[in-house]
């Protein structure tokens, strides 16, 4: 049965796993699930201050645009390391059933996108307390958050399928998603890069879904043609790398375990 066909024939399962995830991740916290929301929010307003009343950059509605980034940025910040780590955390789950293990990391990215898609209304309900308009365009968020998804998910089965037997896949995941924030324009517009570089800058899907996800939010346009092909070819590109991967380590995974 293929990847696609067995999540739809055992969904109830998907879920399962996604519900597990949830409700494990923020167990022993006070605030919980609020994290996932509050830690972009505070950076916000960290950043906010910092590049507008410090350096200021003169870049308008600036806490709309950097929280329009850093939400798409934290949910493949936060879908990519869990992902990675998702294998290796439920050895004693492999070990005693046998499930699909393609939806340990596809838990990970669900668990991720429900929190992404209750911020999405944090984000919006700023807008209206800062008076920033909301344009129509907003309606074609689901094509942002679709890139998002698209975005984490190879990478995350590669890394999901690498970390069992290298342990140095954690760590290497989180050093590259320190340097990848920063080639990501999450505090500054992708015009700010040359134009020479921008086809070689945009191979990082990341950085077309944050420009895409400002577009629909904040600049209230269509995503530009060249800057979704890219993205999109390039996710795909890595999605299949990551299933091969992870297709390729998964008959040795209890070996590891």
């Amino acid at each position: 049965m293929s990847g696609v066909g067995e999540l739809i024939a055992r969904r109830d399962l998907a879920l399962n796993l996604v519900r597990v995830e949830l409700s494990s991740r923020y167990r022993s916290t006070v605030l919980g699930l609020a994290w996932f929301v509050l830690t972009p929010l505070i950076m916000t307003v960290v950043l906010t201050v910092v590049f507008t009343v410090v350096f200021q950059v003169g870049i308008p509605d600036y806490p709309v645009f950097v929280l329009s980034a850093l939400l798409p940025w934290t949910f493949f910040q936060s879908g990519l390391a869990a992902g990675t780590t998702s294998v290796r955390r439920s050895a004693n789950l492999i070990k005693r059933a046998r499930i699909p293990r393609l939806f340990l990391p596809l838990a990970a990215i669900g668990s991720n996108l429900a929190l992404l898609l209750a911020s999405v209304v944090v984000l919006l309900g700023t807008m209206l307390v800062l008076g920033t308009r909301i344009h129509p365009e907003v309606l074609l968020l689901p094509l942002a958050v679709g890139l998002s998804v698209l975005s984490v998910s190879g990478l995350a089965f590669a890394g999901a399928a690498l970390n069992v037997p290298y342990r140095d896949a954690e760590l290497m995941v989180n050093a590259g998603l320190r340097v990848l924030f920063y080639l990501t324009p999450v505090l500054y517009p992708l015009s700010y890069v040359p134009q020479e570089w921008r086809t070689l800058y945009l191979l990082n899907p990341m950085a077309g879904t944050v420009e895409v996800w400002r577009d629909v939010v904040l600049r209230g346009v269509a995503p530009a043609a060249d800057v979704l092909l890219i993205t999109i070819a390039s996710s795909l590109v890595l999605l299949a790398g990551g299933l091969w991967v992870f297709r390729r380590g998964e008959p040795t995974f209890e070996d590891f375990l």
